[in-house]
C-alpha cells in the first residue's frame, strides 16, 4: 500500500528536510487528489497471441497537488502514461488514438524497433492526425527499462505530459520483492501553454534529403527566444520557468511514498523524462546500479554515500537491500536549478509511518560509470567507419549545432549494414547534451581519450557534459533512417539533430504535404 506525505508548508518544510535530517513531524496519511477518474489501459490478447494495448491521447485536467493543477496531455488520462509491462519474447501491438486537436506520434525510446515503427513524423511516418489511430508493432526481444513519448513537436508535447514507461521483463531475470518506477519530470507554474517551443513548419518535407521546403530562418522560433535577446540565456530562462519538481506525476506534498519491509530487496527504475540533469541521493542504504538504459551492468558493486546524475531520457535501474528500518527520503534535485527543482521520495518501513524523513546530510561523491563493475571483453569487430560529432553553438546558446550544421540543414551520417561505426562526440558548449541514437544501442568505449575500465557500457542515451569527449561504437544491423539528437528537447528544437542513414534504404511511406510533421 502506498501513502502520501504532507509538510506544513511546501517550500519551507522541503528546504528544512533537504538541509539534513529533519526534526519536523511528517504526516504520511493518504490524501485525496481530486483527480478525474482515469481510464485504465486497455489490454487484450489477440487470436495469434499478441499483447494488444490501446492508448488514447487526450487532454486531462491534472492535479499535481492540492494547489497546482493544469491541463496536461496524457495517455489514457494518466500522468505518466500508464505502464506497459510485457515479457521477453512477447509480440506487442500498441494502438494509439489521437483525441487531441493537433497531430501527434509515439516513439518507443531506446527499444530497437523496425524503422517504420520508430514514430518520428516526417522520417518514419506521417503524424497521427486528430481522430486517427496508428498501430505500432514490436517484438519484445530485448529486456530492459524503456519509455514511450511523443516525437511530434517534442519540447511541447512531452513537456505537456505525453510520456509513459515500457518495460520488458527478462525470461529468467532476478526477482525482487518490490519493483517500482520513479519517473522524474518538472513543470512550470506559469503554465505550459505560455511556452512557445517553436513553430517550424515541416509540412513540405522531402524525405530523401530531409529538405524542409521553403522554410526560412524567420519562420523558426527556437524555444521562444528572440535573436535580439542577449540578456537572458536559454539556461537562465529555463531556471526561471520551471519551478515544480514532478515525481510520478505528483508534486510535493502529494508525492507517493513507497512502503517497504525490512529484509526484502527492492528494485527502483529511475527515468528522467524532463529537461534538466537530475541528481539522486539514496540515504541510509547501500545500493547497486544494475542497468544503464535497461542494459545490464557486469558485476555491479555496492555503493554508499554516492549520488548519481541522470540526464534527460536516461534510465538507471537500482537495487537496494532494505536493511535499515526507518523513514527515509531519497533526494532528487536539478543540478543547475536546485533552488526551484528539488523533492523527496519517501521510503517508509512498516511501523515507521509517523516518523520524520531522514536524508543524506551531504553528498560525498558522484557515481562514475567509467570504472564501475567488472570489465569483460565485448569482442567488438574492427571499426569500418569513423565520424566526428561536434556539439556546438554559433550564438551563445540560442541555437545548437552538430558539426556547425543546424537542423533542418543537418548532418547526415551514411552507413551500410554490417558496418562497425565509431563516433567521437565532443561537447564544445557550456551545457549538458544527452545524445540519443534511435534504432541502435551503442558501446561507450572511452571518455576524454581514456578507455572504459569497468563494466562494458551499453546505452541509447549518453549525457555529454561541457568539455567532455566520448568514443562510442555500434554495429549497423538495423536498416533505416535514424535520428541522432540531443534529448533536451529545446536543444533539438534549436537545431541539435542529425541522422544516421543506411545507404540505399527507402522508407515505406510517402510524406503527406498536408500534414504538419514536426520531428524535433
Amino acid at each position: 500500500m502506498k501513502k502520501t506525505y504532507r509538510f506544513a508548508g511546501i517550500v519551507v518544510a522541503l528546504s528544512i528536510v533537504i538541509a539534513g535530517c529533519s526534526n519536523d513531524r511528517v504526516d504520511h496519511s493518504p490524501m485525496g487528489h481530486g483527480e478525474p477518474q482515469q481510464e485504465q489501459i486497455q489490454e487484450m490478447t489477440s487470436e495469434d497471441g499478441k499483447r494488444v494495448f490501446d492508448l488514447n491521447v487526450t487532454e486531462t485536467h491534472w492535479m499535481f497537488n492540492d494547489e497546482i493543477m493544469d491541463d496536461a496531455w496524457t495517455y489514457n488520462g494518466s500522468l505518466p502514461g500508464q505502464e506497459i509491462r510485457v515479457q521477453e519474447g512477447d509480440s506487442v501491438l500498441v494502438n494509439v488514438t489521437n483525441s487531441l486537436d493537433e497531430p501527434t506520434a509515439l516513439h518507443l525510446h531506446g527499444f530497437p524497433v523496425p524503422n517504420e515503427m520508430d514514430g518520428v513524423p516526417g522520417v518514419t511516418q506521417n503524424a497521427i492526425m486528430p481522430g486517427e489511430t496508428f498501430t505500432y508493432e514490436y517484438q519484445a526481444d530485448v529486456s530492459g527499462t524503456y519509455w514511450y513519448h511523443s516525437h511530434q513537436d517534442g519540447a511541447r508535447q512531452v513537456g505537456k505530459g505525453l510520456y509513459g514507461v515500457f518495460i520488458v521483463e527478462p525470461k529468467d531475470g532476478e526477482s525482487y520483492d518490490l519493483d517500482e518506477v520513479v519517473v522524474i519530470d518538472e513543470w512550470s507554474s506559469m503554465g505550459m501553454e505560455d511556452m512557445d517551443h517553436g513553430n517550424m513548419d515541416h509540412g513540405s518535407m522531402n524525405h530523401d534529403d530531409m529538405n524542409h521546403g521553403n522554410m526560412g530562418e524567420e519562420e523558426i522560433d527556437h524555444g521562444g527566444m528572440s535573436s535580439d535577446n542577449n540578456e537572458v540565456s536559454h539556461a537562465e530562462m529555463m531556471n526561471e520557468m520551471f519551478d515544480t519538481m514532478i515525481i510520478n506525476g505528483k508534486a510535493t506534498p502529494q508525492i507517493e511514498s513507497i512502503q517497504v519491509e525490512e529484509g526484502t530487496k527492492m528494485k527502483l527504475r529511475f527515468l528522467n523524462t524532463g529537461l534538466f540533469t537530475q541528481v539522486v541521493s539514496i540515504p541510509g542504504h547501500s545500493y547497486k546500479i544494475t542497468n544503464y538504459d535497461g542494459q545490464s551492468v557486469n558485476e555491479p558493486e555496492w555503493l554508499n554515500d554516492t549520488a548519481f546524475r541522470i540526464a534527460p531520457a536516461e534510465r538507471y535501474d537500482v537495487v537496494i537491500d532494505l536493511d535499515n528500518p526507518g523513514a527515509w527520503g531519497i533526494q532528487v534535485f536539478a543540478e543547475e536549478n536546485r533552488e526551484n527543482l528539488q523533492s523527496l521520495i519517501p521510503i517508509i518501513y512498516n511501523d515507521y509511518e509517523d516518523y520524520d524523513l531522514q536524508t543524506s546530510e551531504t553528498i560525498s561523491s558522484f557515481f562514475d560509470f567509467t570504472d564501475y563493475g567488472e570489465a569483460i571483453d565485448v569482442n567488438l569487430p574492427e571499426i569500418t567507419k569513423e565520424f566526428d560529432m561536434i556539439l556546438g553553438t554559433n550564438d551563445g546558446g540560442e541555437t545548437f549545432t552538430i558539426n556547425d550544421k543546424l537542423f533542418p540543414d543537418h548532418e547526415s551520417y551514411e552507413v551500410e549494414e554490417g558496418d562497425v561505426v565509431k563516433f567521437t562526440i565532443v561537447n564544445d558548449t557550456d551545457v549538458d547534451h544527452p545524445m540519443h541514437l534511435h534504432g541502435e544501442f551503442f558501446n561507450v568505449i572511452s571518455k576524454d581519450g581514456i578507455p572504459i575500465s569497468g563494466s562494458p557500457i551499453l546505452k541509447d542515451t549518453l549525457n555529454v557534459r561541457p568539455g567532455e569527449t566520448y568514443g562510442i561504437v555500434f554495429e549497423a544491423k538495423n536498416p533505416g533512417i535514424w535520428m541522432f539528437h540531443c534529448h533536451e528537447f529545446h536543444h533539438a528544437n534549436a537545431g541539435m539533430m542529425a541522422e544516421v542513414r543506411y545507404k540505399g534504404f527507402e522508407p515505406d511511406f510517402s510524406i503527406d504535404p498536408n500534414i504538419p510533421n514536426k520531428p524535433e
